[in-house]
């Protein structure tokens, strides 16, 4: 240890007397003669206007007292050895002054120096405002308890040393369910909170501070209440006496029905602007869309009523017939989209091997589909129960962009792996197409998202299969590189509990 030089301790002995001068609290130290060692003004004074002496530095504190006041000398003496003997004393005393009582809350702690010597601390400090608020509230006790029980709200009082002076049997109550704490008057109301959780000891620490700063304070917490998360409004105003702050009054207002109408009425509303500038959206791309074909058949009709040989009509019909089926295609996803946002979800037991073949039979006549190989794969380690309709939406859309954007230049192939347990079922698709351009891939499960004008579909099908995975409060995530393929790895939660 780097012993200090002369200078240094005059200059920490410097320091150390300007802090114990410059203290709100008096401060006596005191050695283990009960000689005076320092003393600062406030603890001077105060015992030269109780007992007329002043105390200087070398003078015993016990035969000054003893010709003025030999009872309170002993209580001195004892409490002093106590500190001594490692067990710090904190007192009240009462002192008349010009006719006019003083309490003082006082104190006493030994501290060891480096020498090893014992010195005894002395820390008073004026708890007469306090004592005479206390006094007052103990009188008017019956009629403020009265009032404050019939009092829904919980409502509790604290001093400046966050000290319970009182509180109604609603906040008892609620404490005692949210912290499982029982409340008793004179306790620290940051002390009460549980060890285990700091941060909530802090906040309310902070709260308490700037109330006895002289600010008022408006918060909104939540507390588990009973098992069940409550919304509490709570509302701090200072206690002012002699333009001094002296306690808060604190008020909590559980306000959990009209938060959860607010949010209600939030989510409402942000979901009905949603559907509005979908509906816009969906109407201007949807008349588009189909307008387009059958502007297409229509020309074609006109192109066989002006061919006069009739030479090239097997040529229109077939452009027909496909103009036709894309019709047909678009209105198929314009229903799926209308099934998925109106109806409930149905959970029944999934059969996956019979939803996917049956979707490969729809999908069959697909132009192309004979050229595109499944690879299935099955692992039913539970049963699972969901909506069979959306399934079923979720894997014709899947299957048929994978037949639909398959590379005419590879042995095309569709691996689908489906694995369910008693929380979801995993389904992956992964296909060897063309793949999805990185700058596209965030963009595929928009309504009418095309990467380019060649693009094959409605645009709707991938918005419709991300719609009705979060129909099932499920997830969806895609991989994909140009020229390699894509891989959708979709997640279903299993509703078996809902049936």
């Amino acid at each position: 240890m780097t012993m200090l030089d002369q200078t240094d301790v005059a200059v920490w002995q410097d320091m150390f007397t300007s802090i114990i001068e410059d203290a709100d609290s008096n401060i006596l130290l005191l050695d283990d003669e009960f000689r005076v060692i320092t003393i600062n003004p406030g603890f001077y004074w105060i015992f030269l206007e109780t007992y007329g002496i002043p105390l200087t530095r070398g003078t015993s504190i016990l035969e000054s007292m003893q010709p003025v006041n030999a009872t309170l000398t002993r209580k001195w003496q004892e409490r002093c050895r106590s500190a001594m003997g490692g067990m710090p004393i904190k007192v009240e005393d009462a002192f008349e002054v010009d006719g006019r009582t003083f309490y003082w809350e006082i104190h006493f702690k030994s501290i060891t120096r480096p020498d090893g010597a014992l010195m005894i601390s002395v820390f008073s400090r004026d708890i007469t405002i306090r004592k005479a608020y206390q006094k007052r509230i103990i009188e008017n006790e019956a009629n403020l308890r009265s009032i404050l029980n019939t009092i829904e709200d919980s409502i509790w009082l604290v001093n400046a040393q966050y000290e319970l002076i009182d509180f109604n049997k609603e906040f008892f109550k609620k404490y005692k369910q949210a912290f499982g704490v029982k409340l008793a008057k004179g306790k620290n109301i940051l002390a009460l909170l549980p060890a285990n959780l700091p941060d909530l000891r802090e906040l309310w620490r902070r709260r308490y501070e700037n109330g006895l700063k002289g600010r008022p304070g408006k918060y909104v917490d939540r507390y588990t209440i009973d098992s069940e998360w409550k919304t509490f409004e709570i509302k701090i105003y200072p206690i002012v006496e002699d333009n001094h702050v002296t306690g808060l009054t604190v008020f909590s207002r559980d306000i959990s029905l009209h938060t959860q109408a607010q949010t209600l009425l939030q989510e409402q509303n942000e979901e009905l602007v949603k559907i509005n500038a979908e509906l816009d959206r969906f109407v201007y791309s949807a008349s588009h869309d189909l307008r387009a074909p059958l502007m297409s058949v229509k020309g074609l009709v006109n192109m066989i009523r002006l061919d006069p040989e009739k030479k090239n009509t097997d040529e229109y019909i077939r452009l027909i017939e496909r103009s036709v089926d894309k019709l047909d295609c678009f209105i198929s996803d314009i229903i799926n989209y209308s099934r998925n946002a109106r109806m409930d979800i149905m959970a029944k037991e999934i059969d996956f091997e019979f939803l996917l073949e049956e979707s490969i039979a729809a999908l069959k006549f697909m132009d192309g589909a004979e050229q595109v190989r499944s690879v299935k794969s099955f692992r039913m380690n539970a049963r699972f129960y969901s909506d069979y309709s959306r399934l079923l939406i979720i894997f014709n859309n899947i299957i048929g962009n994978a037949v639909r954007y398959r590379d005419p230049w590879k042995d095309s192939y569709l691996s689908i792996d489906i694995e369910t347990s008693e929380e979801c079922a995993i389904l992956r698709f992964t296909d060897n197409g063309v793949g999805i351009a990185e700058a596209y891939v965030d963009n595929i499960f928009k309504m009418f998202f095309r990467a380019n004008a060649d693009s094959k579909g409605s645009g709707l099908g991938l918005y419709i299969v991300k719609s009705a995975v979060e129909k099932l409060n499920g997830s969806i995530h895609v991989q994909s590189k140009l020229g390699e393929g894509t891989v959708f790895v979709v997640r279903i939660p299993n509703l078996k509990n809902t049936i």
